[in-house]
C-alpha cells in the first residue's frame, strides 16, 4: 500500500470498510512518517472538538424582513372592496325600492372631495374637484 494520506482522516472518522481499516493499520506498522502524521490528525482533530462552543454575536446573522404585500396587490384589494360595497349599497337600493333623495352638484362635490392627511400634527389638505 501507498500513504494512505486523506485516508488517515476517515480512519479516525470511521467512514472506512473493514478492509481498508486493515490495509491503513498494516502500513501504519511499518511507516514511521505516517504514525506521526496519524498522531498529528488525531491531536488537531481532539483539539477542535475541545474549543468550546461560542455564543454568535448580536447583529451577525441578517433578520429576515417582514413579509409586505405589493403595493400593487393592496390597491386592487381596495378597489374591490369599494366595487363589492358600492354593489351592495345598489343592491339593497333597488330591494328596497327606495331611490337615494336628488343631489345637486355642490352637494355631491362636497361629498366626494378627496381628503388627505399629510402627517400626523399637520392640518387636513383638501384638494377640491374640478377646481382650477
Amino acid at each position: 500500500m501507498t500513504h494512505p494520506g486523506d485516508l488517515l482522516s476517515a480512519l479516525l472518522d470511521g467512514e472506512l470498510t473493514a478492509a481498508e481499516r486493515r490495509d491503513v493499520h498494516t502500513h501504519l506498522e511499518s511507516c514511521a512518517r505516517c504514525r506521526d502524521e496519524y498522531e498529528a490528525v488525531r491531536a488537531t482533530r481532539d483539539a477542535v472538538r475541545e474549543l468550546p462552543l461560542l455564543d454568535l454575536p448580536p447583529g451577525l446573522l441578517p433578520t429576515p424582513a417582514p413579509a409586505r404585500r405589493p403595493v400593487l396587490a393592496r390597491a386592487w384589494t381596495w378597489a374591490a372592496a369599494g366595487a363589492a360595497a358600492a354593489a351592495l349599497a345598489i343592491g339593497i337600493g333597488l330591494a328596497t325600492g327606495s331611490a337615494p333623495a336628488p343631489m345637486d352638484l355642490d352637494t355631491f362635490a362636497e361629498h366626494h372631495t378627496a381628503r388627505v392627511l399629510v402627517q400626523p400634527g399637520f392640518q387636513t389638505v383638501r384638494a377640491d374637484v374640478g377646481a382650477p
